[in-house]
């Protein structure tokens, strides 16, 4: 009996052994390929974008594989560990230690942006309201407009701004004479679309309209102190999918391979069509003749063609002066950060910070610039 039980425990350990091998490669594989979506085109191939979706939660599986391997004395630990090294350059990306420089408001360019999302975030709750009142939008726009006033920024550039006759524009924002804005006309009434507010004067700007949605850019070009910058207010594609409501669906599937299938092909036709609307923003931007900076929701993360495409000859507010997570989404904080300030290469950041409020299901991103002497 007792060498029949000395089998059994060998040969469940050997399984074991063999799941564990298993999970172990097919997480590195993963993590590995997620490395892989900053620099593939998703036009190409959209595969690589959705590891890199979750390349936080895969360099946490991993870390927690290592842990198990080397406590199992495993060899395969090295397979994860190999696989982790190359996350260690990625890894400013979503955390940062630095701390804020210190520099007098004066001498800075502040500015905000932030996703309001129609004004239809339901109060002391994380939840987006399925069906809001024109009275309900508007008690919140009056908290956001007195929040983001309270702060104080030079320029604000809001995506998904609802409003119900643009005229009242100034009755929330009145000290931000200089605004630019493109809204699409709703069922209910009213508008939504990007609005950019600034202190100083709007010399010029338009908008860049992306085909088959509502999802867009308008630039500004802004004249600071002498200095003339361009500022991009974008909003790209998003995945439009609920994930609690995929869930559900899967759940109760009764054609689990083609739902699968479909919310691939509804998941890869996104990629493909933030790929054309990232692309344009990237050409025109180094057509521009001003410094030009991309602010707004960029519906992608770090790991991301998106992020890669438009950081070139730029420079990120939260790399270059945040502190601690840089999550902009409420949602599975603190995983996601899609909103973004990007500005040029040869200017400065003071102080990023992300305010963690609830009037969307977004987080407002601040940032001041230095502005480089002419």
């Amino acid at each position: 009996m007792k060498r029949r039980g000395k089998k059994n425990r060998s040969g469940f350990a050997k399984f074991f052994g063999l799941v564990f091998r298993t999970v172990v490669i097919v997480f590195a594989v993963s993590l590995i390929i997620s490395y892989g979506s900053i620099f593939i085109n998703p036009i190409k191939t959209s595969i690589p974008l959705f590891f890199g979706l979750y390349f936080v939660p895969l360099v946490l599986i991993n870390f927690i594989l290592v842990i198990l391997g080397l406590l199992r004395r495993s060899g395969a630990t090295w397979v994860t560990f190999l696989a982790l090294l190359p996350s260690l350059l990625f890894a400013d990306l979503f955390f940062k230690w630095d701390k804020e420089n210190e520099i007098p408001r004066s001498d800075l360019l502040e500015i905000c942006t932030y996703n309001v999302g129609l004004f239809t975030q339901k109060k002391d709750s994380n939840l987006p309201g399925k069906k809001v009142s024109i009275e309900s939008r508007t008690a919140l726009l009056r908290d956001v407009a007195a929040f983001i006033t309270k702060q104080n920024p030079d320029v604000i550039c809001l995506q998904e701004f609802y409003i119900s006759d643009t005229s009242s524009i100034s009755e929330y924002f009145g000290e931000y004479p200089y605004r630019q804005y493109h809204l699409f006309k709703t069922r209910i009434g009213g508008g939504f679309g990007n609005l950019t507010l600034s202190r100083y004067p709007i010399i010029s700007g338009d908008k860049i309209l992306f085909s088959e949605g509502t999802n867009l850019s308008i630039y500004s070009d802004i004249d600071v102190k002498g200095s003339v910058v361009r500022i991009y207010n974008v909003h790209f594609e998003s995945h439009s999918i609920s994930f609690t409501g995929l869930i559900k669906r899967l759940v109760k599937s009764e054609r689990l391979t083609e739902d699968i299938a479909d919310v691939h092909d509804r998941v890869a036709g996104t990629f493909r069509k933030r790929a054309i609307q990232v692309d344009k923003i990237s050409a025109h931007t180094r057509e521009s003749i001003f410094p030009s900076f991309i602010c707004g929701d960029f519906n992608d993360t770090p790991m991301s063609y998106t992020y890669h495409n438009l950081m070139k000859d730029k420079k990120d507010s939260f790399n270059e002066s945040g502190r601690g997570f840089s999550s902009t989404y409420s949602y599975l904080w603190p995983l996601l950060r899609i909103d973004y300030i990007l500005y040029p290469g040869n200017f400065q950041s003071a102080g990023h910070k992300t305010v963690k409020i609830k009037y969307s299901d977004h987080y407002p991103v601040f940032t001041g610039i230095i502005i480089p002497e002419k």
